[in-house]
């Protein structure tokens, strides 16, 4: 599990627990990538970046008002690292809940490890 993660979803909380609209967070691949599933499975409302600089503008999604992202769950730490093959994959059940997972294609989601038959670091859930 990547610091760079662990501190863009720890910005993330912390900012919808603040009850505020947007947060900027320091451009990266894997955070662009992660914001990308985030978007996609409508955790956040939007996220831009120019460019030349060095941030991201990601504006949170709020659903009666309560942030989603204030939910988020890490469940791999630097220290401790939860890898799951896809026989463990496809044995979990969240529920309602959405699972995020640091694969070899990229951050991927519960449902789509399963379909790509591929496992990875269980990264957070939400």
């Amino acid at each position: 599990m990547n610091n760079q993660l662990v501190r863009m979803l720890v910005a993330l909380k912390n900012a919808s627990l603040a009850k505020k609209k947007s947060v900027f967070l320091r451009k990266t691949p894997l955070i662009l990538d992660c914001l990308a599933v985030l978007y996609r499975e409508g955790y956040i409302l939007s996220y831009a970046c120019n460019l030349n600089e060095a941030r991201i503008l990601v504006n949170l999604r709020y659903f009666e008002g309560n942030c989603l992202t204030a939910n988020l769950k890490i469940m791999s730490k630097v220290s401790h690292i939860k890898y799951l093959n896809y026989q463990d994959i496809c044995r979990i059940s969240l529920g309602n809940k959405a699972g995020f997972f640091l694969t070899s294609k990229g951050i991927q989601t519960l449902e789509e490890c399963k379909v790509n038959r591929v496992g990875g670091i269980l990264a957070f859930y939400s």
